[in-house]
């Protein structure tokens, strides 16, 4: 519901529509857009009537008692507006706002207000300094609001007039409102008109780019995550199923046992409708009765699953016991929905055939009798079929997950403390002062007693954004359009050796790599293997952004991002920091024992060197590990408790119905053995028929799992990001998946049979025949 269902919080959300820019190379992947384009756009397009834009970032907040990182919204002062979201303390952004006014002003987010203004009631009017910038504080937006992020700080009133003309930089994610009466399509031809005149108008920047559009409710949550919640509401669903077949075989069951007492109702006068309402009424209060208990334990539920997603996940999409859950729980399918559907077969079953000869004493079916073993062998097989199907998606996605939650990461994780620091443009713009800040920072943390050694990188591993780039081999002719792309890391001296990564050929950095220096590389084994056919490439050369560099040595492969695809790790190219240097960078130290116990002393280091630097994320790389991967853990340990839940509903389910089909025969079994069969013969043909039921509907369940696998393969295909692809899933599905649960399942059958077979032959076969 809270993903797929439950409305946006905006008005007219379903006529919101996000803005991208299409990859040339890849029609499927997006870029935020240019300035410029944007621009363009607003003033050509009528289709819609208004339009917004945001450019998210990280900003300096400092006049406190400590400075802190924030993240920004850089927003079109229309912003609040079009969203239609009021402000808890003072006002949204004026239409004239967010020029290069004087006196710029921002919104704050409730959590920056209570966690470092101490809820101040008087902070509208009051100011704050971001990167050497004061701004007022002219509104607090209530802790329920957000938009595209859920842990923006501070929203900034921006016209982006200053980028105006700007046609390289891809930084803007815009929005528009469809106008009256116009749709989806009619807008998507206006500006696909619009793109291609750009195209013409500017060839250098425009070739090849296209718009992409999509819905508010289409673009949040993306293809990926939803999915990964339509596959769980499939297998969730599976598992109502298992067990409403198992209360259907219960019901039957109990109707069974009472056909004298139906059968009398029937002779005082009773009609069959009203009999079936009446057990219908039965299987429907259980059910209430059940859904209802469920509710109460869903409070407990919701409360962890909640304590255990991500903190990033914005409030929209949180999960909440609300209106329509409860609706659905208890009225729509769980409850009224399940005991009507699954109650209407025994309710008919037990009113079908003669039920005045039920008051016969002894009596032995006719038809009636041999209905109900096929729908109780329909019972079976359905449950093994059901089963089968959902344990092999389960098992499937379970092992995607674990495969690429349990990877060797290819460096030493332990005793790694982590910091995150973004240096300001305004005091850090070129790259010497971003040279000399690490310089500097290093000379502090060599001075650190317990350290021993420490890294500078743009990304940690594990992340969830890796930087790309394209990049050409020297002497190798590409075709336009058709350079090839690999991740891309700026480092210290020092970070292959801290991060406890193997050099394999070639040599590391050195403090001779410098800006003055000749411009040098290294890359990883995943590179050489990509491009160079595996031979070694030192000494040769590449050009990537835009400058030939000489491969100076090959390191190990560790694991880039938080999902490792179908490639254990992407190619990547190593930069020395004194040659790239970047503004938002990772500090990483080993330490000998606890890192925490060196978080102090690692930021004052940092405040020696600039006062006014905030720290951000100070962490464990252990922590860091488990924030980054706690989407796919969750999911990996929801699937293997529902897979869990899936085997122990279908084990239960299957061996009532089996035993209770089993002791249905007791007077067969005695009839048998009073004619001379022996104890091994009664067991092995029943545990046949249960054999044969078993494979049957085994059988059958190999469409459903097949059917299911290629679902998860067409919704991992889309996760090209992650890198889960088709083809992998189709090695996920071999065989022993399918034997194991076909084995268990299999075993659960025959037992099922075996055990009251077994308990009936030990009964005097006199004792049997008069069981009924």
């Amino acid at each position: 519901n809270s993903w797929l269902l439950r409305p946006l919080p905006y008005p007219d959300a379903d006529r919101l529509v996000m803005m991208f820019e299409s990859d040339p190379k890849d029609p499927d992947n997006q870029f935020s857009v240019r300035y410029a384009n944007f621009f363009d756009w607003r003033e050509q397009a009528t289709s819609f009537d208004s339009w917004i834009a945001t450019d998210f970032g990280v900003a300096n907040l400092t006049g406190l008692e400590r400075p802190e990182q924030v993240t920004l919204a850089n927003v079109t002062p229309n912003f609040f507006s079009v969203v239609a979201s009021e402000p808890m303390l003072g006002r949204t952004f004026l239409p004239e706002e967010g020029g290069t006014e004087d006196a710029p002003v921002a919104v704050m987010s409730e959590t920056l207000w209570r966690n470092r203004f101490g809820a101040d009631a008087d902070i509208v009017g009051n100011t704050v300094t971001l990167n050497d910038r004061v701004y007022t504080v002219v509104g607090v937006m209530p802790e329920t609001f957000d938009f595209i992020l859920g842990t923006v700080g501070l929203w900034i009133a921006d016209d982006f007039e200053s980028g105006r003309t700007d046609r390289e930089d891809h930084e803007l994610r815009p929005t528009a409102r469809l106008g009256p009466g116009v749709s989806l399509a009619q807008a998507r031809n206006e500006m696909e008109a619009i793109t291609a005149r750009l195209e013409e108008l500017y060839p250098e920047t425009n070739t090849g780019y296209r718009v992409k559009m999509r819905t508010l409710r289409e673009n949040f949550p993306g293809p990926t995550d939803r999915g990964l919640v339509e596959i769980m509401m499939a297998v969730v669903f599976l598992v109502l199923l298992i067990a409403c077949v198992n209360i259907a075989s219960l019901l039957m069951a109990k109707t069974d046992a009472r056909q004298k007492e139906l059968a009398v109702r029937v002779a005082l006068g009773a009609g069959k409708g009203r009999l079936v309402r009446q057990l219908l009424t039965e299987s429907v209060v259980l059910a209430l009765l059940a859904g209802t208990l469920g509710v109460v334990l869903s409070f407990w539920g919701v409360g962890a699953l909640i304590e255990a997603v991500p903190e990033q996940m914005p409030g929209i999409y949180m999960p909440r016991l609300d209106g329509p859950v409860f609706m659905f729980a208890i009225v729509a399918v769980a409850s009224v929905l399940s005991g009507v559907t699954f109650g209407i077969t025994p309710a008919m079953q037990a009113v079908s055939g003669n039920l005045r000869s039920a008051l016969v004493e002894g009596s032995r079916g006719g038809t009636a009798t041999r209905k109900k073993k096929r729908m109780r062998a329909a019972f079976v097989m359905a449950e093994f079929a059901m089963a089968l199907t959902i344990l092999i998606g389960a098992a499937v996605l379970t092992d995607l997950f674990d495969r690429r939650l349990d990877i060797d990461p290819g460096f030493d994780a332990e005793n790694l403390l982590t910091m995150q620091l973004v240096l300001p443009e305004y005091k850090y713009g070129d790259a010497a002062e971003q040279v000399l800040f690490v310089d500097e920072l290093e000379g502090q943390l060599e001075g650190l007693p317990v350290a021993s050694g420490y890294a500078v990188a743009n990304v940690l591993p594990r992340t969830r954004r890796l930087p790309s780039t394209e990049f050409t081999i020297d002497g190798q002719p590409v075709e336009e359009n058709k350079e090839p792309e690999t991740s891309w890391l700026t480092v210290n001296t020092t970070y292959f050796a801290s991060m406890g990564i193997s050099l394999r050929t070639g040599r590391s950095f050195t403090e001779a790599d410098r800006a003055d220096a000749p411009p040098v590389v290294m890359v990883n084994q995943r590179m050489v293997e990509r491009f160079f056919d595996g031979e070694s490439p030192v000494g040769r050369r590449i050009t990537i952004q835009d400058e030939s560099r000489e491969i100076v040595g090959v390191v190990n492969n560790i694991a880039q991002t938080r999902l490792a695809g179908l490639e254990p790790v992407f190619p990547a190219v190593y930069f020395p920091l004194a040659q790239r240097p970047v503004h938002d960078m990772r500090i990483v130290i080993r330490t000998p024992g606890d890192p925490l116990q060196l978080a102090g002393p690692a930021q004052d280091a940092v405040w020696t060197v600039d006062p006014d630097q905030p720290i951000a994320s100070v962490q464990t790389m252990d922590e860091y590990i488990a924030d980054a991967l706690a989407g796919p853990t969750i999911m990996s340990q929801i699937l293997f408790f529902v897979g869990f839940l899936a085997l122990a509903l279908a084990a239960i389910g299957i061996y009532g119905v089996m035993a209770y089909s089993v002791s249905q025969q007791t007077g067969e079994i005695g009839i048998r053995m009073a004619l001379g069969a022996k104890p091994r013969q009664v067991l092995s043909r029943v545990t046949r028929q249960g054999a044969t039921l078993a494979g049957m509907g085994l059988l059958l369940g190999v469409p459903g799992a097949a059917a299911v696998v290629l679902l998860i393969a067409q919704i991992m295909s889309a996760a090209g990001a992650d890198g889960l692809q088709v083809a992998e899933v189709g090695r996920v599905l071999p065989l022993l998946p399918v034997i194991v649960v076909s084995a268990i399942l299999a075993s659960v059958g025959l037992i099922a049979c075996y055990l009251p077979a077994r308990r009936a032959t030990k009964i005097d076969p006199m004792v049997a025949l008069t069981a009924e």
